[in-house]
């Protein structure tokens, strides 16, 4: 009994040590930085690239300043760049993604739902099958297998000390893609927050965005806080993100997540038939 006793006491003690619980927190403020290398013959492909990225529209570069805001089930991410602000702000509990643009003295914007996400991967599936690839069900059509590679280096960012982790996937030409992944093992956030850290910085769809953001695959089996990652592609795609600022269970007002007046905010549907009708108007002017 004296033995039993020992044991379990040097174990109490060694416990938090070798097993250390990693918080989960429902709250956050977090602020980054990320860099985007558009490739010279960028991918207008409907049904997007090997990572489910579709085309932005323009080869070149930029820089962009994002902040989320995170509460249960309301996300809002603030996005700052050259080309303009976005703002989406993600409503779990109504199933609504609103995405807001301002930019060029406009300030427009567009509100999806499930079904219209749904929608649209019916349709990227649909032009897919068109054209003989392979079609996967809904909820991971565009998301390849994930291998999690551990190493061994470290490093400090906003604070915390980070680990390195490399997510190795395959195209569908058959080539492997590496993504560098750092980040910290203490703490993690509740379910729903952004994978990548962002809703895709406005250029991606609210709703997908939520899934990693440009179609990053992997990053959910990342065990701990994202605080930045590279991915490199072939095709001269280049993307650096990283955490400037963690703010952990803050007060977050819910004001913040009210949708903001001036914004001439339309359904998606209406949008995408706007932009349906101004690519036919061009063809015929062409």
């Amino acid at each position: 009994m004296k033995r039993l006793f020992i044991f379990v006491a040097i174990f109490t003690c060694c416990a938090p040590v070798s097993f250390a619980q990693q918080k989960t927190f429902e709250r956050a403020i977090v602020k980054s930085i990320t860099a985007i290398t558009f490739p010279q013959n960028i991918n207008r492909d409907p049904g997007g690239d090997e990572d489910g990225n579709t085309g932005f529209g323009a080869a070149g570069g930029m820089e962009s300043k994002s902040t989320v805001y995170f509460k249960g089930g309301m996300i809002k991410t603030y996005n700052e760049s050259d080309f303009g602000n976005t703002t989406v702000i993600v409503d779990k509990k109504n199933k609504k993604t609103t995405t807001l643009t301002e930019a060029m003295g406009r300030k427009t914007g567009f509100y999806s739902t499930e079904e219209d996400e749904a929608a649209i991967r019916r349709r990227m599936d649909s032009v897919r099958q068109a054209r003989g690839q392979s079609v996967n069900n809904a909820s991971n059509a565009i998301t390849p297998e994930a291998e999690i590679v551990a190493t061994d280096e470290t490093k400090q960012i906003a604070g915390y000390k980070c680990k390195k982790a490399i997510i190795k996937t395959k195209s569908r030409q058959g080539e492997t893609n590496e993504t560098i992944v750092w980040y910290t093992p203490g703490f993690k956030m509740a379910q729903g927050y952004p994978a990548a850290g962002n809703t895709g910085g406005g250029f991606g769809r609210g709703m997908r965005g939520q899934r990693g953001g440009f179609g990053i695959a992997g990053l959910d089996k990342i065990e701990g806080f994202i605080m930045g990652y590279d991915v490199s592609r072939s095709n001269g795609f280049e993307m650096h993100m990283e955490v400037t600022k963690v703010e952990l269970d803050p007060a977050i007002d819910d004001k913040i997540f009210e949708i903001p007046k001036g914004y001439d905010i339309k359904p998606l549907s209406e949008m995408q038939q706007q932009f349906r009708s101004t690519g036919r108007a061009r063809e015929s002017n062409n």
